[in-house]
């Protein structure tokens, strides 16, 4: 019999996940220090690990790692600025502080996406649903809406492209300019009588009617999700202050100064690894129930 997965936070209101992964997003996405992003990296790998499983965090790695490599590459090719020359390929020097630049940028690319992605994990689109309130809800309607359609409409594209090009009595393979018309066309078509349908069904349901909108799943805010929500917080602000204080004593040009062993990287290492920590305790929790 197949295991049903088990979503962390799930006993917590959606807004205390919500608030924590916008929080990390925010924090990696504004720190570019080396160590902070590493710390970030190594956080949303294991979170993600632990949550959608090793394969499909080693199926994200396999284009993740290459985009990170083109950073790499790139930044020196194109901002030959520092002081510690590497190498010369021609009339372009590659400074070692380039390179830095170029892997801290790639790094933290790599964690904000895979930070969505566990976040995505954890806040459904059921969730999100019952996130909003009143207008809001229309809100995180459309955003869980677009979320579930455009890959919706990336497989139905490939799906489209796969018929056409198996219909080959119609004649030689068309151009590049035909096959997309072609295919934007029945992509178009396909939308618009989903469109159809989906309105049909939210008329049905009464959306926009006028009365209170129910939940199917009635989420209250109760007091440990309130003191979850201010410990939050409070962290966040405690790691933006350590946070600022790291990345205004760092450099990268023109030299980079030494890295030290600094106790500000631990409240910022604990907020990261908040999420996995949350996660195991629960799943063990369940296993003992």
């Amino acid at each position: 019999m197949r295991r049903i997965a088990h979503i962390p936070f799930d006993a917590c209101h959606v807004s205390v996940p919500a608030a924590l992964f916008a929080g990390i997003l925010m924090l990696t996405m504004f720190c570019v220090q080396p160590v902070l992003v590493t710390i970030s990296l190594v956080g949303a790998l294991t979170f993600s690990a632990l949550v959608r499983g090793a394969r499909a965090t080693a199926r994200g790695l396999a284009w993740q790692l290459p985009m990170l490599a083109l950073v790499c590459v790139a930044n020196p090719l194109f901002s030959a600025s520092g002081s510690t020359l590497l190498l010369r390929l021609g009339p372009v020097a590659v400074y070692l502080e380039s390179f830095a630049y170029g892997a801290v940028m790639g790094a933290l690319m790599v964690a904000v996406v895979v930070w969505f992605e566990d976040a995505s994990a954890v806040l459904t689109q059921d969730r999100l649903l019952g996130l909003g309130q009143g207008r809001a809800a229309s809100i995180s309607l459309v955003i869980s809406m677009a979320a579930q359609l455009m890959p919706q409409m990336l497989r139905r594209g490939r799906g489209v492209e796969a018929s056409l090009a198996a219909c080959s009595a119609a004649g030689p393979r068309p151009g590049l300019r035909e096959r997309l018309t072609r295919e934007s066309g029945q992509l178009m078509g396909w939308a618009l009588e989903d469109s159809l349908e989906r309105a049909d069904a939210m008329r049905a349901r009464g959306w926009e009617s006028g009365a209170r909108r129910t939940s199917y799943r009635p989420d209250a805010l109760r007091e440990s999700d309130a003191a979850a929500l201010c410990g939050i917080a409070l962290a966040l602000a405690a790691c933006t202050f350590l946070a600022w204080a790291a990345c205004s004593q760092w450099r990268f040009y023109p030299t980079m100064p030494s890295l030290i062993a600094w106790w500000g990287y631990v409240p910022y290492a604990a907020l990261m690894f908040v999420p996995t920590v949350a996660a195991a305790a629960e799943r063990l929790r369940w296993r003992r129930l």
